[in-house]
């Protein structure tokens, strides 16, 4: 869904989903944060991703892991999107993340994810 803001988040969501490491880092400005709250980096010490270049890395090993990635639950404003992202590992455990993006200019210029995971079996 292209909004008045130039956000295609339909665009974003698919290149997640198709595990397209290109087309996914294409949708962050060059100064973007990404950070994430999850048991290894909890609220006191979360992990924070700076930069086009750092992003790409971390994203081009999420495609290359062997996961598979489900967008549900979108809501999309005019600066802010959120949405449910199921991630299924190799192993079968699964991730559920609830993420926020702020976006301008059809770029995310930051994302805040909140992961819970599957115990290691």
């Amino acid at each position: 869904m292209a909004l008045s803001s130039g956000f295609d988040f339909t665009g974003f969501a698919r290149a997640m989903a198709n595990l397209d490491a290109a087309a996914w880092v294409g949708f962050f400005a060059d100064d973007a944060e990404w950070v994430e709250y999850k048991h290894t980096h909890p609220p006191r010490s979360p992990r924070v991703i700076r930069g086009k270049a750092e992003i790409g890395a971390f994203v081009e090993r999420i495609c290359g892991g062997g996961v598979q990635l489900t967008v549900e639950d979108h809501v999309v404003g005019l600066s802010r999107a959120s949405f449910r992202l199921w991630v299924t590992l190799s192993d079968g455990r699964r991730i559920i993340e609830h993420v926020i993006i702020h976006h301008d200019g059809g770029k995310v210029t930051r994302q805040v994810d909140v992961e819970a995971w599957d115990p290691e079996q």
